[in-house]
């Protein structure tokens, strides 16, 4: 017995509007693992740049966040190089997806020092410090002690971007090749992220230093372990530069506590 051709349409209707279908321009939750080297990552700062949303790796490197078709995600953290991706249609249909991040070979000291009677409360402790400057070779007047020395980055970012774009000999036109390549191909971009990210890392070396972990760690309620990630978070304000300009350990302390507070309503401390 043969089926009419025009039920047999309707039925291919049917299925086509019946058939659960996957839109990708909507949001959906997207589940995924931070690793480096096959280990997992905890205390990473996942960021939808898109939406503004945001999460924090859990001890075994798992995250979710809400995400579509084409948003961009960047992965932060103190120990490990910045990572964005952009979402793709085969990452949306993943049931769990794999981020890979590579390590930033920074060591973060930490010193902790508690001389001068201190009480512990740092708020009212700096005002009792009255420490002596460090002994430096500026200090003792040493030939060229004030020569500033360039970072690895800052030479490569200044060779990569050297000199003008177009030079004049007589009637001649010269174009400077290697500086107009470097910023087309976006290494000179590269290069200056590069060594923004170095100085605000340097400026955590420095925070840690005149602070310690557990002084931030008590004052601020934030778990040790969850330091890293709220040392992320701080990294990824955008006037968190602008401390490296400041010589005034209250405004930093302030900033440092502002921050912790937005950092804990965003729930991003996780045991």
């Amino acid at each position: 017995m043969s089926i009419p051709k025009k039920l047999c349409g309707v039925c291919c209707l049917l299925y086509i509007f019946l058939t659960p279908t996957f839109n990708f321009g909507q949001e959906r939750v997207i589940k995924g693992k931070v690793q480096n080297l096959n280990n997992d990552v905890a205390n990473v700062l996942v960021v939808n740049l898109s939406s503004r949303q945001s999460t924090i790796t859990d001890s075994l490197g798992l995250f979710h966040i809400k995400a579509k078709l084409k948003d961009s995600i960047r992965f932060t953290a103190v120990q490990y190089l910045t990572k964005e991706i952009i979402i793709t249609d085969k990452m949306l249909l993943k049931n769990l997806l794999t981020v890979n991040l590579i390590e930033n070979v920074i060591n973060l000291n930490e010193v902790t020092v508690t001389p001068y009677n201190l009480i512990g409360k740092i708020d009212r402790d700096i005002k009792k410090l009255d420490v002596k400057p460090t002994v430096t070779s500026s200090s003792l007047g040493l030939p060229n002690a004030n020569i500033y020395v360039m970072t690895q980055s800052e030479r490569l970012l200044l060779e990569a971007d050297r000199g003008k774009y177009v030079y004049y000999y007589g009637i001649a036109l010269v174009i400077n090749t290697h500086k107009s390549l470097n910023r087309i191909s976006g290494r000179t971009k590269s290069l200056k992220e590069r060594v923004n990210r170095d100085e605000n890392m340097e400026l955590i070396r420095e925070i840690i230093t005149k602070f310690s972990k557990k002084t931030i760690s008590e004052s601020f309620n934030i778990p040790e372990v969850n330091l890293d990630g709220f040392f992320t978070y701080c990294l990824s304000q955008k006037d968190f530069s602008e401390l490296s300009q400041s010589g005034n350990t209250m405004e930093i302390w302030e900033y440092l506590k502002g921050k912790s507070v937005n950092f804990k309503e965003k729930g991003l401390t996780k045991e």
